[in-house]
């Protein structure tokens, strides 16, 4: 069984990431994320004594195939990684990894806070009980894919805002809470009548902000619902996720704003809340059919 470290002695990747000689490709710290810190590694081969951390770590490997070694309690376990494998290490757990032939992971850490935080509506009894369950290499489709999204969304610069990555954090987390954890998950409740009041204080919230990087956490708190709450409410009532009607609603913006031949596109992007004009024309021509270019010339 994984030594696990009492809370007192645990460290922190921002403290370990400093303490390695293995610099990370990218690293999400610069990005800005809430909840989860992402750090994608590509090495020649290698090894690594890794203490009992404050964070989760779920690892990904990206390569079609690594020999990979795990040494815990003196018991070696050898094997072969293919690329979307999954492993999961609960806070406090110390490791020491062995890779054999070139190596490359997505290794994302997740904060015990998030943990709890999803855990609030998803379990029966106490959130702060609730622990993640260390879970040996196999293929976990769903957990690879978020991962990898996450990479991508990274790796392309955070595109889609943050609205998106909170989204998919969350998503993550609760996925595993629900398969991966000690927790009983709940049964869910009916929709109240004043869930469908918040949700509008929700929407009311997005179009007057529309031109800002829309936060899961800020729509939350301006409604008075917990993120996880919010998600699940919205998704019931409006037929959509949370992200999915933040884009809509900056399209239909952008069509107002098209139509004032005054205005750059660049302008535009900027003004509801897209990070590049690029994203914005990607955005617009999946839900239009056309580009915010061929959309001013026929609406004109």
């Amino acid at each position: 069984m994984t030594h696990v470290m009492q809370a007192s002695n645990l460290v922190s990747i921002r403290q370990f990431i400093h303490q390695v000689p293995y610099a990370p490709e990218q690293n999400s710290e610069v990005a800005g994320w809430q909840d989860i810190i992402l750090l994608k590694h590509s090495l020649l081969p290698g090894e690594i004594n890794v203490p009992g951390l404050a964070e989760n770590l779920l690892f990904v490997s990206l390569l079609p195939k690594t020999q990979y070694e795990n040494l815990n309690d003196q018991r070696l376990k050898s094997m072969v990684l293919r690329q979307g494998d999954v492993a999961i290490t609960p806070a406090g757990c110390s490791q020491h990894w062995r890779w054999l032939s070139p190596f490359a992971a997505a290794n994302l850490f997740i904060s015990p806070l998030l943990i709890k935080e999803v855990s609030k509506d998803l379990v029966k009894g106490d959130p702060d009980s609730i622990r993640l369950i260390e879970h040996d290499v196999k293929s976990v489709p769903f957990l690879s894919a978020s991962a990898t999204e996450l990479l991508s969304e990274l790796e392309a610069g955070s595109p889609h805002g943050k609205t998106y990555i909170d989204a998919l954090t969350r998503s993550l987390a609760m996925y595993l809470v629900t398969h991966y954890s000690t927790a009983k998950v709940a049964e869910r409740t009916a929709l109240s009548k004043p869930d469908d009041t918040r949700v509008a204080y929700a929407i009311d919230f997005i179009e007057s902000h529309l031109g800002e990087d829309l936060p899961l956490a800020a729509i939350a708190s301006a409604c008075n619902m917990s993120v996880n709450h919010l998600c699940a409410v919205f998704k019931h009532t409006v037929g959509q996720s949370v992200h999915q009607f933040v884009i809509q609603q900056r399209i239909e913006r952008a069509k107002t704003l098209l139509r004032d031949p005054r205005k750059s596109l660049a302008e535009i992007a900027q003004e509801i809340g897209f990070s590049s004009q690029s994203h914005f024309t990607t955005s617009f021509s999946k839900i239009c059919g056309s580009t915010p270019s061929q959309y001013r010339q026929d609406f004109n």
